[in-house]
Parts: structure tokens; sequence; C-alpha cells
């Protein structure tokens, strides 16, 4: 399996946690009255999302797949 095909496998897992995590995130942000857009915390955000699609190729990769 490529890193393509590991993507276009688990587009939807990835985009939906990417999605739920940035709503929560910006409920919790809202109600504590904080601005919606931290650049150094967004930042680790995305790349804690690009480690999670790490991963996933990773072990894709090397398990041959689901």
């Amino acid at each position: 399996m490529t890193v393509l095909d590991s993507l276009k496998n688990r587009s939807s897992v990835l985009v939906s946690g990417a999605v739920s995590f940035a709503v929560v995130i910006e409920g919790m942000r809202l109600a504590a009255g904080e601005p919606l857009v931290q650049p150094q915390t967004d930042l680790g955000v995305v790349i804690g999302a690009a480690m999670v699609a790490l991963y996933f190729v990773i072990a894709d990769t090397r398990g041959g797949g689901r």
C-alpha cells in the first residue's frame, strides 16, 4: 500500500477527527472568552494531526493495509 492509498483510505477518519477536535477546542475557547485563533496552540494541533496521519501511513504500509 502506498502513502496516497493509505491517506485516501483513512481520509474520513482523519477529517472527522480533525473537525470534531476543532469544534470542541473552539467551543471551549468561546466559552472561556479566549481568542478563537491562538497561533502557537493551533500549530501544535496541526502537528498533532500530522503525527496521527503519519502513524496511520506507517501502520498501513508495514502491515499491508486494511
